[in-house]
């Protein structure tokens, strides 16, 4: 393989070679914007590091921000144990976090803390569904960043969250070996990635058992209930729907996969409403595993998502990208469990 040269990357960039030099020897008179594309570039290209010039950053303050939309306030149980998780790796790593949570009503300039204008810390992790002004905002202060369970699609930014897809995919496989042949997806899957994760998971598993059974399963979507970067949302539609497919249809769908465990609460309460049984009626399963579906009647079989471990991961990526700017992006997905308790029937 024929040596790359500094002059190389140079004409592959259109610069001079002095400056590929400065940049690669990590010349602090070179825009890191600049310095940043010629290391990648230069490893692009196969070019051979010595071993002095390696692209390593030491934090400097030590400070973590946690950025999420303020919403996410009135849901700390799902993503107050993801921050616990962050909060104790950050703790044995020897590093401080600086929580905020933001107004994503307000433009990134008055929305996002000072610690990020003040250059007061060395990376961030971003929760959940902030808008795409406020991460291109962060991009432009040079933040390092690591996305938690984000709607931001962008292959160049490191990013954990559940296994939302097979988590999905094992829970109505449950559904469809317990002889359920009429379902139901019940959530707005174009509210969120993990919705939509979720959603192809539903249709994946019935469209794989439709190809290697003699029976055919069929099913419905089931809208009006989602969640966005405000909160949770219900609609008209959640009523209407409910009722359409399970109250008044003659061959009402006998199970429904729910995208979140609130979506779940929520469908409860109205059918209860309506003198509809679970299970004998319609079997539920939700998802998230969240306290109040070992509380509810019947006890919610739903699938667990280790939170905690996500916000581990997190602070682990994170550490890895302050330390090594030029870190190939990731995208890390963490196992999701079946916990089967009393919401589902078997029918014989």
């Amino acid at each position: 393989m024929k040596k790359v040269t500094l002059q190389m990357i140079a004409d592959r960039l259109g610069v001079s070679k002095a400056l590929i030099s400065k940049a690669l020897s990590n010349d602090p008179t070179v825009n890191e914007g600049t310095r940043e594309t010629i290391w990648k570039t230069a490893e692009e290209m196969g070019y051979r590091f010595k071993s002095s010039h390696k692209a390593i950053k030491e934090p400097k303050l030590r400070n973590i921000a946690v950025l999420m939309p303020r919403a996410y306030l009135d849901d700390m149980e799902y993503w107050g144990k993801v921050i616990r998780g962050i909060d104790k790796e950050l703790e044995n790593n020897g590093f401080s976090m600086i929580m905020s949570s933001i107004d994503i009503s307000l433009p990134p300039k008055e929305g996002l803390p000072n610690s990020i204008y003040e250059k007061k810390i060395d990376g961030a992790i971003v929760m959940g569904q902030l808008p795409d002004s406020y991460i291109k905002a962060l991009v432009a202060h040079n933040v390092p960043l690591v996305m938690v369970d984000a709607d931001f699609y962008n292959p160049s930014f490191d990013h954990v969250l559940a296994n939302n897809f097979l988590g999905a995919y094992l829970a109505t496989g449950k559904l469809l070996e317990a002889g359920h042949r009429k379902l139901a997806f019940v959530g707005d899957a174009d509210t969120t990635w993990s919705f939509r994760e979720r959603e192809r998971g539903f249709e994946e598993a019935i469209r794989y058992f439709n190809a290697t059974s003699d029976e055919k399963a069929e099913y419905v979507t089931i809208n009006g209930i989602g969640v966005t970067g405000k909160g949770m949302y219900t609609s008209e539609e959640l009523d209407a729907n409910l009722h359409k497919y399970i109250v008044a249809d003659k061959e009402p769908i006998t199970a429904m996969f729910c995208a979140n465990d609130l979506c779940a609460v929520e469908s409860l309460k109205r059918l209860n409403n309506w003198k509809v049984s679970c299970p004998d009626d319609v079997s539920i399963v939700g998802f998230d595993n969240l306290t109040i579906t070992e509380l509810m009647s019947p006890r919610l079989t739903t699938v667990s998502v280790p939170k905690a471990v996500i916000g581990l991961r997190a602070v682990q990526m994170l550490l890895k990208r302050i330390e090594n700017p030029l870190h190939f992006p990731e995208l890390v997905l963490i196992s999701t469990q079946l916990v089967e308790r009393g919401s589902v029937r078997v029918i014989k």
